[in-house]
């Protein structure tokens, strides 16, 4: 706890080359859904799934009696698409026409084993559809979040949701569960630290349940990024954080910084180098570290306070302090950076807006809004200039997404 105390100690943001995000908004393509039985969650979530993509527009309009039955194009003037779906038996009937092109372009059944994860049907149905219209892949859309929140004093759980926090299910409890991190590409397995005597890292199946422990530390133990077997570890050892490399298959350790400060949140960048955050010149900023001849660089030169990030390519996204009250909420934003040049976009504008992560596409942005005892999973589309929020009723510590 010492640790996180002296590293929030931060310097107030010298900001300048800000670009406001703007919301606008353009033709897009118009769907019309018809349905024959459809229940009321499913709608809802397929309007909202929409609304999120940001690439097309759909309307509801009436119940028909088969969603086979013939198409008169004249009845949907003005429209693009027809979408016709049938929920029945724990599957979803799904046609969607084409109306310019007089064709059907997608006729597929989505089914679920049982009715509390049709989140991730309707997520599936979506994809399909922004696929079927030619735009840029969504496949964020179908991946699973996971989370630890705080229950009550020394117990904070694991859960795992869609992306939505439509669907919630929780998968670990008793104690203190901490800093969830997916395992692999699959997300069939997470990594978690779970504090007891000292922390211990795991690695659990989310599917069957089982766990095994990875290793253990004296002091902090987090996993920060994970790459096939290797792990990015943030380990204190005698009271220092820095940046460990940990391999599973021969279950070698190897200090990647070491440095008389803090070295956190380690994230690896391209093939050969990693990109984490520390305080070697008096204020936390993010540095690079090319593991193959050992320089350490910073990454970028705007501002002196940044507590968390994420990369994707040039592009970097950081959530930085914005105020330095000595009692009292501080605020916290998210700004959007190239390392290349000068090019900074505030992407939010005020409150707590922690722990960003880039979309493997780079298209889309995740993080977490905190307000009071509440937190709120923040998506924001890049391209499209928007940001949405999914509510949740108690303070979320850690997510991965």
């Amino acid at each position: 706890m010492r640790v996180f105390l002296i590293f929030f100690i931060i310097v107030f943001i010298n900001a300048k080359n800000f670009e406001i995000i703007k919301y606008v908004t353009n033709d897009k393509p118009k769907i019309v859904m018809e349905y024959q039985t459809l229940p009321k969650k499913i709608s809802s979530l397929i309007l909202k799934d929409t609304k999120l993509i940001s690439h097309y527009s759909i309307d509801i309009k009436n119940k028909i009696s088969n969603i086979k039955q013939s198409v008169n194009i004249k009845e949907y003037n003005g429209y693009n698409y027809l979408l016709r779906v049938n929920y029945k038996n724990k599957s979803l009937y799904v046609i969607l026409y084409d109306l310019l092109k007089h064709k059907i372009i997608l006729n597929k059944i989505y089914k679920i084993a049982t009715f509390n994860i049709y989140p991730f049907m309707v997520h599936s149905l979506s994809y399909d559809i922004n696929e079927k219209l030619s735009f840029a892949p969504i496949d964020w859309i179908k991946r699973k979040i996971i989370y630890s929140i705080y229950m009550a004093p020394k117990e904070q759980s694991i859960f795992l949701a869609d992306i939505t926090l439509t669907y919630r299910k929780k998968l670990i409890s008793g104690g203190l569960n901490i800093f969830p991190k997916w395992a692999n590409k699959e997300q069939t397995e997470i990594y978690y630290t779970k504090l007891q005597n000292q922390p211990v890292l795991y690695k659990y199946n989310i599917y069957t349940g089982k766990k095994r422990r990875i290793l253990s530390s004296s002091g902090m133990l987090i996993v920060s990024d994970v790459k096939k077997n290797n792990l990015l570890l943030t380990l204190a050892i005698d009271d220092q954080p820095d940046i460990y490399l940990y391999n599973l298959d021969n279950k070698s350790l190897k200090r990647l910084t070491d440095f008389k400060g803090i070295d956190v949140n380690g994230q690896f960048y391209g093939d050969d180098k990693i990109v984490f955050i520390s305080d070697r010149l008096g204020y936390p900023n993010v540095y690079q570290k090319d593991l193959a001849n050992g320089i350490v660089s910073k990454i970028i030169y705007h501002g002196k306070n940044h507590i968390s990030v994420s990369t994707h390519q040039n592009n970097v996204v950081i959530s930085s302090r914005e105020t330095h009250k000595e009692f009292g909420n501080n605020t916290f934003n998210l700004l959007l950076l190239n390392k290349n040049n000068d090019f900074v976009k505030r992407l939010t504008f005020k409150g707590k807006n922690m722990l960003p992560i880039f979309t493997n596409d780079g298209s889309t942005i995740l993080f977490i809004k905190e307000y009071k005892f509440n937190s709120k999973l923040g998506i924001i589309r890049l391209k499209e200039n928007k940001i949405f929020y999914f509510k949740i009723s108690r303070k979320i510590q850690s997510f991965d997404f």
